[in-house]
């Protein structure tokens, strides 16, 4: 790499990545098409890389543009919503807010943000939806979502609050029953109580010598509620597995126990998500305030925002 990338350039590409098209982002940002050419060229020379396939009908990301339109997906929206905060100063927030989250997230841990927020700004009105099932913020016309683990989506702005862990927990009653599971493998001879969305592909991740050990998860129970899967295993059950927050209360009793805990993943981050293309209106600006400040029980803080 050599010389001094200019900034305007990294914003050019990206534009041209997210739009899939230089005619595209030049309309967009008003320029002509030449200019969007010639940026991304002298961009791609600097760093030696291709960044960018380009044929007659479409523009595509290479292996390396796609992880630097990844690198530079958050410094550039923070930048952008920066200059918006400036230029927002001082504006009254006003209007509809419209959050998401799963249902046991918005349960436990939404009233209190949402009583704070709507106690400082009274001119805001909040539409709330708790599901557990994906939802577009753009196409939805949502502003502001909570979710666990990677977005993955460089369309997304990512603000962590916190991380935690997942628990394999089993009730001591169950426990009593059969010998509790030494490695991940002796799972197979137990009934696991199995929530969908944290055993992707039908499977349990776990971490043994540094290394990624995925295992079935396999029951006669599948519930498509984390509630319900987790009031299931402090039945007795079976095993089930739980983000630290909630499992935190129920361990501390002793109503629910801890195995394979020498084998927990790396802890995953709770996030808070939005549009990076969208404005950040002072309404979002405010609720991203009160949400960065509160406390998840059994979540571990953040050590810098994402």
């Amino acid at each position: 790499m050599s010389g001094t990338i200019s900034l305007d350039a990294i914003a050019i590409f990206a534009r041209v990545a997210e739009d899939a098209s230089f005619r595209g982002a030049a309309a967009e940002l008003g320029i002509p098409p030449s200019t969007v050419s010639r940026k991304v060229a002298e961009l791609e020379a600097q760093l030696g890389v291709r960044l960018l396939r380009r044929t007659t009908r479409r523009v595509a990301l290479t292996d390396a543009g796609r992880a630097y339109l990844r690198a530079c997906q958050a410094p550039l929206g923070a930048l952008a919503e920066a200059g918006r905060a400036v230029r927002d100063a001082g504006v009254e927030a006003r209007g509809r807010l419209r959050v998401t989250a799963s249902v046991t997230f918005g349960e436990r841990y939404l009233g209190p943000m949402l009583e704070a927020y709507m106690r400082e700004h009274p001119r805001v009105e909040v539409e709330v939806l708790l599901t557990d099932r994906y939802v577009d913020l753009v196409e939805e016309g949502f502003d502001v979502a909570f979710r666990a683990g990677n977005v993955g989506d460089p369309s997304l702005v990512a603000r962590e609050l916190g991380s935690g862990v997942l628990r394999c927990v089993a009730s001591p009653a169950y426990l009593s029953a059969r010998p509790a599971p030494r490695k991940p493998q002796d799972l197979t001879d137990h009934d696991c109580v199995v929530y969908p969305p944290l055993a992707p592909s039908g499977r349990w991740t776990f971490r043994s010598r540094g290394r990624a050990v995925h295992v079935p998860a396999r029951g006669r129970l599948v519930a498509h509620s984390l509630p319900l899967a987790f009031e299931a295993a402090r039945r007795g059950m079976g095993v089930t597995r739980v983000p630290e927050p909630l499992a935190h209360d129920a361990l501390a009793a002793g109503e629910l126990v801890e195995v394979l805990g020498a084998y927990r993943p790396p802890p995953s981050p709770f996030l808070l998500v939005y549009p990076s293309r969208g404005h950040v209106t002072p309404r979002l600006r405010a609720f991203i305030d009160v949400a960065m400040a509160a406390r998840i029980p059994g979540a571990d803080r953040p050590r810098a925002a994402r």
